[in-house]
């Protein structure tokens, strides 16, 4: 299937392409590989974020895509739920605290701790390829729940997506930091470069994102993932920073990292109390809509994590079909 719609996209619609995608039944997408769903998944929802170019704008609001896209997301929905498991019951009062418990970083083995001390220079350019599906355009996604909240949570939510965006100076964005990094590994840096090289479990932790960001309905999901990306973030990218450190990386090369171990340390504290803890004091009924984005967030990104340490543990890449890191 993402196939068909990669074909689809270099071009506007046209009647035949219509005709195909809505022949794609919702039995046929019960069959799909979990690779082919993410996969098709990001590139429905990367219309939004302009992922090829001016011609696939053409598509964005097609019927029959959209269609589709429904479709597929069924199934996605209720992967997240058994992803999610049986929720916890957290009190209102309470959930800033469960919150910056589940985000704190735990002890064991960890994939920022294998990247500060043992990784290798490939093996870190696979990690960037892995996150560059969602850092070559950070904070975009977060931004579609802003509309969707009123009141209580609002004021920390814009907050933290003013930084995300640099505060308003030129070249400060996140997103720039993160293309400043890979331009100075010697990386592709267009946003979409390296969709097709990183596995389904690293899609997923973006395609969640724009999952809950499509629909209103999500808007307390949404903000319990933002919490997750936030919280515990200062520890890790101190983790990141020292380990391009220790492979001679440029000061250019680590200033993305270096900028959120100084915004998350108090990004962390803005999204559990200000944003998060404010929205379900106004909106009670939806804490549980909280607790869901939260949990499913940690659990997928632990998972992407897994599987880039336990392939390198393994002396294998991590990458779909052990692709190699393409040169800019």
């Amino acid at each position: 299937m993402s196939e068909i719609l990669i074909r689809a996209f270099h071009h506007p619609p046209e009647a035949e392409d219509e005709s195909a995608l809505e022949a794609i039944s919702a039995s046929e997408i019960e069959s799909l590989s979990d690779e082919d769903l993410q996969l098709s998944l990001f590139l429905c929802y990367g219309l939004q974020y302009c992922l090829f170019g001016e011609t696939a704008q053409h598509w964005e609001w097609e019927t029959s895509l959209i269609g589709l896209r429904k479709r597929l997301e069924v199934r996605f929905a209720r992967e997240l739920r058994e992803t999610a498991g049986q929720l916890p019951v957290v009190d209102v009062e309470k959930l800033p605290e469960f919150l910056m418990d589940l985000g704190k970083p735990s002890p064991g083995r960890s994939l920022s701790r294998y990247l500060k001390q043992d990784a290798t220079m490939e093996q870190f350019q696979e990690f960037l390829m892995h996150r560059s599906v969602y850092s070559l355009m950070e904070a975009d996604h977060h931004s579609l729940v802003i509309p969707r909240v009123r009141g209580g949570g609002k004021p920390a939510l814009v907050e933290i997506q003013a930084d995300e965006y640099g505060g308003g100076i030129p070249g400060r964005l996140h997103s720039q930091l993160f293309e400043l990094t890979l331009n100075e590994l010697g990386m592709l840096t267009e946003f979409g470069s390296y969709f097709e090289d990183v596995p389904a479990c690293s899609l997923t932790t973006v395609n969640v994102i724009s999952y809950f960001g499509t629909y209103g309905r999500h808007r307390g999901a949404m903000l319990g993932n933002l919490a997750m990306t936030e919280i515990g973030s200062h520890y890790v990218n101190r983790n990141f920073r020292n380990g391009l450190q220790r492979l001679n990386g440029s000061d250019d090369s680590w200033l993305f990292f270096q900028e959120h171990i100084v915004a998350d340390a108090v990004h962390e504290q803005l999204a559990a109390y200000d944003m998060c803890g404010r929205f379900v004091r106004d909106n009670p009924r939806e804490v549980s809509d909280m607790v869901f984005g939260a949990v499913v967030t940690a659990e997928l990104g632990a998972r992407a994590n897994e599987h880039m340490l336990s392939s390198w543990e393994r002396g294998e890449s991590s990458l779909r079909g052990a692709a190699s890191v393409a040169a800019g």
